[in-house]
């Protein structure tokens, strides 16, 4: 793995890594923790980050957060001849990448991810989630999960609130994959977990409904799942064809 070296006075970026997925090398995963107790406002003219208007009110923890994510994905892009790049939203506050670039973006809890590449026929999603109290995830199950994938999550090795935020992470993996070729909303339902592996490292979604000639039911992706005692973190690659 890559470590980017941040000239920031620790701890407020504790680590950002650049590393590789296994399986697409070509496809790089950003993963950035940090602790806004350490955030001052200064920070942003000492790493040349323009401060958002839309910040003036929010609280540091907002601030903290855009910082480092704009801060630490301007670093990883210069790993793929990318310089001086601020990142911005659209009006749907999707990421507007650089050209040439396709991403994905998550965050939670002092954790941010992201995946980057060059290759045009790839679709990538990605989120990290914080974990759901059982209590949490009674009250969202039915919205998240049909009864068949809450019978299988239930037959898992895993904590029911473990296993309903991974499958709401994936399906947000999902989403955020497909959202740059779709542009519509999608609700928990479009998609359903149909396998998971043993391990809890890997599951099949497939989408219930058809939105195009690429997207049509039955499709399925792969979503990978990385568990951390406090932490759910999926990413998919959706692929297109060449000429795409």
């Amino acid at each position: 793995m890559l470590l980017v070296n941040l000239p920031v006075l620790p701890p407020f970026i504790v680590s950002a890594i650049v590393s590789p997925l296994a399986a697409y090398p070509d496809v790089l995963l950003l993963d950035v923790q940090f602790n806004e107790a350490h955030f001052t406002p200064e920070l942003f003219d000492s790493l040349n980050i323009p401060f958002p208007a839309r910040l003036q009110k929010a609280v540091n923890k907002r601030r903290a957060e855009y910082l480092a994510s704009r801060y630490c994905l301007q670093q990883a892009l210069t790993r793929m001849d990318v310089t001086q790049f601020i990142l911005h939203n659209d009006e749907d506050r999707a990421p507007l990448w650089p050209e040439g670039i396709r991403g994905s973006l998550s965050h939670t809890h002092r954790r941010i991810c992201a995946l980057l590449t060059r290759r045009n026929n790839v679709l990538p999603g990605i989120d990290c989630e914080q974990m759901m109290t059982e209590e949490h995830a009674s009250e969202m199950a039915h919205m998240i999960v049909n009864p068949a994938e809450k019978a299988l999550s239930e037959r898992l090795e895993l904590p029911f609130a473990c296993a309903l935020t991974i499958v709401f992470s994936a399906k947000e993996s999902l989403y955020k994959a497909i959202w740059p070729e779709l542009r519509r909303f999608m609700d928990f339902s479009a998609a359903e977990v149909v396998a998971w592996d043993a391990q809890n490292t890997r599951l099949t979604l497939r989408l219930t409904e058809t939105f195009s000639v690429e997207f049509y039911a039955g499709r399925e992706f792969t979503v990978e799942v990385e568990l951390q005692p406090d932490t759910v973190l999926t990413w998919v690659i959706g692929l297109q064809k060449e000429s795409a």
